[in-house]
């Protein structure tokens, strides 16, 4: 918990820059060792998803600090320097707040070039609306002057007008923001109020994108959940499944690396959510206190290593995702400092 809030100024303004300003959790100071050496290798079936941050100067209005990477354009360039991920990435993550505050010219390139190489896109996106007392300027809610639908859809009629392909939608953490959080700007409305929101918001996104596959990213902390992480997001995504009458098809863990016990904690956090009969995903990520884009990749090597390599953790869908300082640079792929580069890692460690 102690690292809870290190990222309020980082990750809301990439899930809703322009609309929010809010606390925000996940990652912590470390709780990994520096990357091996060698390259072990281990098998993987999942599904490798891509969500850089963008600098801000791709930003109508910039987030606060030396936020995102600085060649986040050139990836969509004619010749870009990421053959061999973009090959075995089939999913690239935007942020929705970028998606509204994005130059015309930017945007477009973006989804001309996802389009051309047979990616989809997956948006992580605020579901939750805050009331006159409460949420507004906290991760996972719209403002109390703006609306989620008319939010939700000013950001999917600009992808749609693009041609854009809307595969995945993630819930940014609305159980976690809506319920357990104990920042007193939440609303903590009851478990029922937030699974009949997000189901709300479900269905706006459908109105757009009727096969938009909505799921559930929720942090994986411990403290604050009762009587536990695993216990308690079990039954929130039951209640979800109630209100909505079908499971989410996927949940995304955000992991609080700082807990040296992250490894098997997930591992049950993964069987319980296979169990529900919902595919299971991890974020890879470094930590906001990272000082160089060699000391943040080499915390992702390190990371999936542990997971899959060390404990036999077999997610469904891996993310590698940034919200952070680090890396400054995507490209190019072959280079171990890089974004593009880890994730060329971690598909040499896993290739027959």
């Amino acid at each position: 918990m102690s690292n809870l809030f290190e990222r309020s100024t980082l990750r809301v303004w990439f899930v809703a820059a322009a609309l929010l300003g809010a606390t925000s959790c996940s990652g912590g100071n470390g709780g990994s060792p520096p990357a091996a050496a060698s390259s072990p290798h281990f098998s993987s079936n999942a599904s490798i998803w891509f969500h850089p941050m963008p600098a801000a100067s791709l930003w109508s209005s910039a987030p606060p600090g030396d936020l995102g990477s600085t060649d986040y354009a050139a990836l969509f360039a004619p010749n870009n320097q990421w053959p061999q991920v973009a090959a075995h990435t089939g999913t690239f993550g935007l942020y929705a707040g970028w998606v509204l505050a994005a130059g015309d010219p930017v945007l477009a390139s973006t989804v001309a070039f996802l389009n051309a190489h047979g990616m989809g896109i997956e948006l992580e996106a605020p579901a939750l609306q805050a009331r006159a007392t409460c949420g507004s300027g906290v991760e996972g809610y719209v403002p109390v002057h703006q609306t989620v639908k008319a939010v939700t859809l000013a950001y999917l009629s600009r992808l749609q007008a693009l041609g854009a392909k809307v595969t995945y939608v993630k819930v940014d953490e609305p159980y976690f923001f809506g319920s357990v959080v104990a920042d007193p700007r939440a609303c903590h409305f009851p478990v029922a109020t937030v699974a009949s929101e997000v189901s709300t918001y479900v269905q706006i996104v459908h109105e757009v994108y009727p096969n938009a596959v909505v799921g559930d990213v929720e942090p994986v902390i411990t403290g604050p959940y009762v009587p536990d992480v695993v216990t308690a997001l079990t039954q929130w995504h039951q209640a979800y499944a109630a209100a909505n009458g079908a499971p989410f098809p996927f949940y995304i863990a955000d992991i609080d690396f700082s807990n040296i016990g992250w490894p098997p904690l997930v591992k049950s956090l993964e069987s319980a959510t296979h169990s529900a009969g919902m595919r299971f995903g991890i974020i890879y990520i470094g930590d906001p206190q990272d000082t160089s884009d060699a000391e943040w990749t080499g915390k992702v090597v390190s990371r999936f290593e542990t997971y899959q390599g060390s404990i036999g953790g077999s997610p469904d869908i891996v993310l590698f995702q940034s919200w952070e300082y680090h890396p400054k640079h995507c490209l190019p792929e072959t280079s171990p400092l890089t974004f593009t580069g880890a994730i060329s890692r971690y598909i040499a460690e896993t290739s027959p």
